[in-house]
């Protein structure tokens, strides 16, 4: 799932506003749904703290950015394609606007090289620790590809 940029500064939208609360609720109900009933509140907000600290660090652009939230695709549905349609979507409409994206790999490998191939750079570690029970996440920003130079090229070719 991704998540429209949002400026720095610039209060929500009701849209917005609306949209995060459906996600949050979305996501109560899922882990309810699937036997993740013990869903700790507490590392939800430690998680929280530590992504807003990475994003104050390395969101430079004021606009905001494109965030992939979630994405992930069934293990038989993979090598088809899905997960390259589900991030080109975006990643082409940020093209032509000219705005950058994020997102927090779950895992080193094979997340980062994966996410490399459609252009993002791990910027850094964000690391959330609660008792001793630690959780590593990876960020990476995309920044917008030139949509005139990748359109002269195919005129040229």
């Amino acid at each position: 799932m991704w998540l429209r940029p949002q400026p720095q500064g610039q209060p929500q939208s009701w849209h917005d506003w609306f949209e995060d609360w459906r996600l949050w609720f979305d996501q109560v109900k899922t882990n309810l749904w699937f036997g993740r009933g013990g869903l700790n509140v507490k590392r939800y907000y430690i998680w929280k703290d530590a992504q807003a600290a990475v994003h104050s660090d390395v969101w430079k652009d004021p606009r905001g950015y494109y965030f992939l939230n979630i994405m992930t695709v069934l293990p038989e549905c993979q090598g088809r394609g899905i997960g390259r349609r589900l991030v080109t979507a975006v990643t082409d409409q940020a093209d032509v606007e000219g705005m950058p994206c994020y997102l927090e790999a779950s895992k080193d490998v094979p997340n980062i090289p994966i996410y490399e191939r459609f252009g993002f750079e791990f910027v850094k570690k964000l690391d959330c620790d609660h008792d001793g029970e630690k959780c590593t996440l990876y960020c990476m920003v995309r920044e917008p590809r030139s949509t005139q130079k990748d359109n002269s090229e195919t005129n040229a070719a």
